[in-house]
């Protein structure tokens, strides 16, 4: 009944499955091509309107020309700017040096001396020398005039030394006065009119070409905006498509899902089925071995003795439930035999033991049931006029007590001596059979538990196993549908 039920749930839920409508995707698109073919005719045509606004080609040249002029201009005057930072700069450098070097020849030759050269300092020792020679001098303006000319010969020794310094210098100031001259080159005076004429030249260009221009401009403008309406539909047209592509995929998933589904319900199914059909029978095992063990051979037992012991009374039971399902009477009044049997040639019969009769598991087929209910009417039909009898000094005993009796394992009696022996041996297998009923019962009770037990436990672990596998397959192909 599970496996039905689940199987009608499969069926149902690949009904409630909805496939993606292409149809309605293809409408939709198809609304959205016709506005995007519209707006690639009118781009078209605003194209060919721009191109009849094109500029002569004399003014393009002359336009590019003074364009290309002017960036020369420009790029000009920022090199010679360049090179004007960089003499401003090398000019301050050398003052520095010439001040720092005027600096060390004022130290060395002090800064209070009036003569700066050795020309002019030999120049004075000679006429020191000639004052001396004439003779005039006082002793006092003599030894002044030595100690004078003492003081420029120390003067034209340092002078000597610093005479490097002096030369640096002038080398210094000669770069200064170069370096001043090639910026006084470097006026941009007359490039700045070149590019102030080329601009009023472009301005004219430009103003004569205002109106072309401005016509231009507006249908540049236009085509703009037909641009982003064509982009807005490219969005819905990607949107409609991506929504419609992930619909699917969830659609292919759901399919997938159900496919893995039933997939596993028929595993499955077969699985429970067979379950289902092991423990139907192990259950209707147990409902026949919860009938207490030993109840047929009890009844046997007590149905013999009515018959061999007249002193007997057989226990009142209301109905006892056979170990084959059917309700047997458990009384046996007739003591009349169907059949006399001398004793002459009274043989004892062994009967098989039938597996039924020790409340074992019966089979449930429709033939068996139907050959056990036969047997068991026979029985008692025989049963009702069952017995001995003494008549003239013959023993004789039904057929079925002598079954019965052989199939007791209890001994036939050939004689009315033999009758007592009997009776005994009867009475302690119905007290052995009642003392162990209970326990055989509830043996036979757990026997069957524990076999259903085992069987669900192996269908469970069985059950799971496949549910292992089908994960470790879904897994698989999962990984090899991402590889792809």
């Amino acid at each position: 009944m599970s496996s039905n039920n689940e199987n009608g749930n499969s069926t149902r839920n690949n009904n409630r499955i909805k496939r993606p409508d292409v149809g309605a995707r293809d409408r939709k698109l198809d609304t959205l091509n016709v506005q995007m073919k519209k707006i690639d005719q009118e781009v078209a045509l605003i194209r060919k309107q721009i191109d009849q606004f094109q500029t002569n080609d004399t003014a393009s040249k002359e336009r590019k020309t003074l364009q290309d002029q002017n960036k020369e201009i420009i790029k000009s005057q920022a090199d010679k700017k360049q090179r004007r930072n960089a003499i401003h700069d090398a000019i301050k450098q050398l003052d520095a040096q010439i001040k720092r070097k005027n600096g060390e020849i004022s130290d060395k030759i002090g800064k209070k001396n009036k003569y700066s050269s050795i020309p002019e300092a030999k120049q004075r020792v000679a006429e020191i020398d000639d004052l001396i020679g004439t003779g005039d001098l006082s002793i006092v303006q003599e030894k002044l005039m030595i100690k004078e000319m003492q003081s420029l010969n120390k003067l034209m020794k340092d002078l000597t030394l610093v005479e490097p310094l002096k030369k640096s210098v002038d080398a210094d100031q000669a770069k200064i006065t170069q370096l001043k001259q090639e910026l006084t080159g470097l006026n941009s005076k007359e490039m700045s009119n070149t590019f102030e004429q080329n601009q009023k030249k472009l301005d004219a260009l430009r103003e004569s070409s205002q109106s072309s221009y401005d016509k231009r401009q507006l249908l540049f403008n236009k085509r703009s905006a037909l641009y982003s309406k064509r982009d807005e539909l490219y969005d819905q047209i990607r949107k409609i498509r991506a929504d419609f592509d992930n619909e699917y995929k969830a659609f292919r998933g759901k399919l997938e899902k159900e496919r893995q589904q039933r997939e596993e319900e028929e595993l499955l199914s077969k699985l429970l089925e067979e379950k289902d059909g092991k423990l139907g029978k192990l259950q209707e095992k147990l409902n026949h071995v919860k009938t207490p063990a030993f109840t047929y051979e009890i009844e046997a037992i007590e149905n013999a003795l009515v018959v061999l012991d007249p002193s007997y009374v057989k226990p009142k039971r209301e109905v006892v439930t056979s170990q084959f399902g059917n309700v047997a009477d458990t009384t046996l009044d007739s003591h009349e035999p169907l059949v006399k049997v001398e004793n002459n040639d009274l043989v004892a019969v062994e009967k098989p033991v039938e597996t039924g009769y020790f409340n074992t598991a019966p089979s449930k087929s429709k033939k068996h049931k139907k050959k056990q209910q036969k047997q068991q009417k026979q029985q008692a039909d025989e049963a009702e006029h069952a017995g001995f009898s003494n008549v003239d000094g013959k023993f004789s005993l039904a057929p079925t007590l002598i079954a019965t009796l052989a199939e007791l394992e209890v001994t036939v009696p050939i004689s009315m001596d033999d009758v007592s022996k009997t009776i005994e041996e009867l009475k302690a297998s119905h007290d052995d059979f009642e003392s162990r009923q209970e326990e055989q019962t509830k043996i036979n009770i757990e026997t069957v538990e524990k076999e259903i037990e085992q069987v669900t436990k192996a269908y469970d672990d069985k059950e799971e196993q496949i549910k292992q596998e089908l994960e470790a397959k879904r897994a698989k192909e999962k990984a090899e549908a991402e590889e792809n």
